[in-house]
């Protein structure tokens, strides 16, 4: 499941929408049209019993005018309605549904008038499910889920509606509520994305949902419009980064020049860099593309593969340069004995719910303690946490105290963290950032191109998601 976070400024038009009143208007048209024209074939035999339609009272005539010509979609129509593409779940018991969309409108937007306006009144969040969760998603499950999802926002004390929309293969829900709640407090929470993605995959762990594709494998065929092209920038860029002509910054943009892709860098407001990626009439800011498509960041990866290469050629080259010596058991020089190697396993993805960086995952793997923001499953606001690799247990520790200072650390870790300090694998380590990269003779992946669109290395789409 993946939740979308829309927002809005007319209530009357988010109702329209997720009610689909366009599309039941024209139904509504039709119908009318089919009756006309039904009228119309029977025309000879209305007039033959015309003798006992003059005895049909003056109401009557008036119900059956009525009957015939198009009517608004108000009342019971809001159940009972014409378009098979959506249909009402839940709702507060104070929204007056069965009074029609203006009714609806009215009353989520009722505690927006206790205070002075602001800018997007509107809530509007997506619940999108996956196609393989569709045979148990019913609207009882699919209607407990939203509303778990607005509890565990903090998107509490407010109207709200759920509408589930079947103009989709996956399933999916429309939720409208008001971003001021009954005490003309306003609903932050809509605006806070960390959270958003951290309730997702509580509520995917706590209902067995699949999770939401990367971006490098949705099929972009389905997508319309700019969501598209950026899609399949994503696809573009990653496939062309992994090029065995790309070494440095000057070859990566090199590259993407000739397929149609620029790069810009403009100072930002706050007089940092920004970094924008073009194509065609489109300009994309990196972060909406990928958080590690910045400048530092691929440049670090670039000298980590150039620092590759290099300890390669150099070790193949004392290879050959070495001469054959013969030696005697007596005469070789007996073995030191060396320090057991300790390795702190890396942490299980998702531990705990928690959202940490690269750097710090780092550091735990370094023996450091990390700090993060943990929202568990029954609670509607998160604590930080710290997270340290416990050396007696071989089990990471988390806990809402720092460690203690006099905690057990290996000799022999020690060791090798003051040793790492000056060689050439911390540069690799600092980044965060592990690339598979194609070998420059390989001619397999050189014939292949992008064009035929080169296979993607799993670390690389884990990389940018």
């Amino acid at each position: 499941m993946i939740a979308y976070i829309i927002n809005g400024k007319s209530f009357g038009n988010c109702v329209d929408y997720v009610t689909r009143r366009a599309l039941e208007e024209q139904l509504n048209k039709e119908q009318s049209h089919h009756h006309k024209t039904a009228e119309r074939k029977y025309e000879p035999a209305k007039r033959l019993a015309g003798e006992h339609e003059a005895h049909i009272g003056t109401a009557g005539a008036r119900w059956q005018s009525h009957h015939d010509s198009p009517q608004p979609n108000n009342g019971e129509d809001i159940i009972e309605h014409l378009s098979k593409d959506w249909h009402l779940l839940c709702a507060t018991s104070d929204i007056r549904i069965y009074e029609g969309r203006k009714a609806m409108a009215e009353d989520i937007a009722r505690p927006t008038k206790t205070r002075k306006p602001i800018k997007d009144p509107v809530g509007h969040i997506s619940l999108d499910f996956h196609p393989k969760d569709k045979p148990r998603m019913t609207d009882e499950v699919m209607a407990e889920i939203a509303q778990d999802y607005m509890k565990q926002m903090g998107l509490t004390n407010t109207p709200f509606v759920v509408v589930r929309h079947y103009d989709k293969e996956h399933p999916h829900c429309h939720i409208i509520f008001s971003r001021v709640d009954y005490d003309g407090k306003i609903l932050t929470q809509t605006t806070n994305f960390k959270k958003n993605e951290r309730v997702c995959k509580a509520l995917n762990r706590k209902y067995q949902l699949m999770q939401g594709k990367s971006k490098l494998n949705t099929d972009v065929s389905k997508l319309r419009g700019k969501e598209k092209v950026r899609y399949q920038l994503v696809q573009d860029i990653a496939k062309l980064f992994i090029h065995p002509s790309v070494k440095d910054w000057n070859s990566y943009l090199d590259i993407l020049r000739q397929h149609g892709i620029t790069v810009k860098e403009k100072v930002g407001k706050s007089g940092r860099m920004n970094l924008y990626y073009c194509v065609g009439k489109h300009e994309f800011w990196y972060r909406k593309l990928n958080p590690y498509l910045s400048r530092e960041n691929l440049e670090k990866v670039f000298r980590a593969r150039s620092g590759k290469q290099k300890g390669t050629s150099q070790v193949v080259k004392k290879t050959v340069s070495q001469k054959p010596v013969m030696t005697t058991l007596s005469d070789a020089p007996k073995p030191k004995p060396q320090s057991k190697s300790v390795v702190i396993p890396p942490l299980p993805d998702g531990f705990m719910g928690a959202r940490i960086a690269p750097h710090d995952l780092d550091r735990y793997q370094k023996g450091e303690a990390v700090c993060a923001y943990i929202c568990k499953p029954d609670e509607i606001v998160g604590k930080h946490h710290w997270i340290w690799y416990d050396f007696k247990t071989g089990q990471p520790q988390c806990e809402t105290t720092p460690p203690p200072a006099d905690r057990y650390i290996p000799e022999d870790f020690e060791r090798q963290m003051t040793a790492s300090k000056g060689t050439s694998d911390n540069l690799t380590q600092g980044a965060g950032i592990t690339l598979s990269y194609p070998a420059i003779g390989s001619a397999h992946i050189q014939d292949e191109g992008f064009t035929n669109g080169a296979a993607i290395p799993d670390d690389f789409k884990l990389w940018l998601s």
